[in-house]
């Protein structure tokens, strides 16, 4: 009986501690539906409006004081994350929609909020960051966009776009519960160009408006700001490119970087460019052609999709400049 008492519980011990192991490893992965855990990306299916909460706000006139041709309200949109309350207040991210807008043609109000929108804003409100996204375009008259305007011909230029961040910003140090010391901008292509107007040192800042702490910009077109012979940075700048981007090519963002590092030793300008990747490498659509764009490099015809790698890769140094104490 011996025998098999010890081999019993041999295979009792070994078991147990089989059963420890594998819930110690279990616990130290993160899952999207952990108490605390952090999603790697924002989910494959985007949330809806209504499963995000998202409140429709109107940014009023009064605070538009930069803008060339304010509308009576601008809209926005605005999105907080359940149970992150903070003593501090939170931190804010706003969020600028590309040259299509930030609809899908299904409409113009927070239902009809763009998958990329959606599925970002549920990515940062995990890390603790409340979310505003202001509509540029749709108060001026075209909700859907101006991706098929020539740039010199754009009445909502990046001047019209800083002014509706300049007065996001005045209305997001209005808002409770909020930390106005942690602003970030997030712009994607027209709204990263945005981003660029912003930071530009060169430029002005208004004593009412807080500052930025930090910006990204995922492949903005960086033409505009490499013309200026001044151009600097007032915030820590990321910028993420695609390698094969023929609508907004990459190397006139390296050429940017080099300038602005030359004029501005110290700047933190952290640029990564992915070999390969086309515009908008971070979503998940396929990649393809779209014609009828006149600013790009193949006269009207541009390439876009996901790319996976890039994709991943982007959210991963995404998440590093938002985690990092300074970045």
């Amino acid at each position: 009986m011996r025998p098999v008492m010890r081999t019993s519980l041999r295979v009792r011990v070994v078991a147990v501690l089989a059963g420890a192991l594998l819930a110690l490893h279990a616990s130290a992965q993160p899952t999207p539906d952990a108490e605390g855990a952090l999603p790697d990306m924002p989910a494959a299916r985007a949330p809806s409006a209504a499963e995000l909460a998202v409140q429709t706000v109107e940014i009023p006139r009064a605070v538009m004081k930069d803008a060339e041709d304010a509308p009576q309200t601008l809209t926005a949109y605005w999105v907080t994350p359940a149970g992150k309350a903070s003593s501090a207040g939170l931190p804010v991210v706003i969020a600028l929609h590309g040259c299509s807008g930030l609809y899908t043609q299904a409409g113009t109000d927070a239902k009809a909020l763009g998958t990329r929108y959606r599925g970002y804003a549920q990515w940062l409100g995990a890390r603790g960051y409340a979310v505003v996204l202001p509509d540029s375009f749709g108060p001026r008259g075209k909700p859907h966009g101006i991706c098929t305007e020539r740039l010199a011909a754009r009445d909502i230029n990046g001047a019209v776009r800083r002014a509706d961040i300049l007065a996001t910003m005045r209305w997001v140090a209005a808002q409770p519960g909020v930390d106005a010391r942690r602003i970030v901008l997030l712009g994607w292509s027209n709204g990263a160009q945005a981003v660029l107007e912003t930071v530009d040192a060169s430029r002005s800042w208004p004593a009412d408006a807080p500052a930025v702490e930090r910006a990204v910009a995922f492949y903005p077109g960086c033409a505009a700001a490499l013309q200026r012979a001044k151009y600097q940075l007032n915030a820590p700048l990321l910028l993420l490119a695609g390698g094969n981007d023929d609508w907004t090519p990459a190397d006139r963002c390296q050429a940017l970087q080099t300038a602005v590092l030359a004029r501005q030793p110290q700047a933190r300008f952290e640029l990564e460019t992915f070999g390969g990747a086309y515009h908008g490498f971070d979503g998940t659509a396929p990649v393809t052609e779209r014609s009828g764009i006149p600013n790009g490099r193949r006269h009207g015809t541009v390439t876009v999709g996901g790319d996976p790698a890039a994709r991943e890769a982007a959210f991963a140094k995404l998440a590093a400049w938002l985690d990092a104490p300074r970045p």
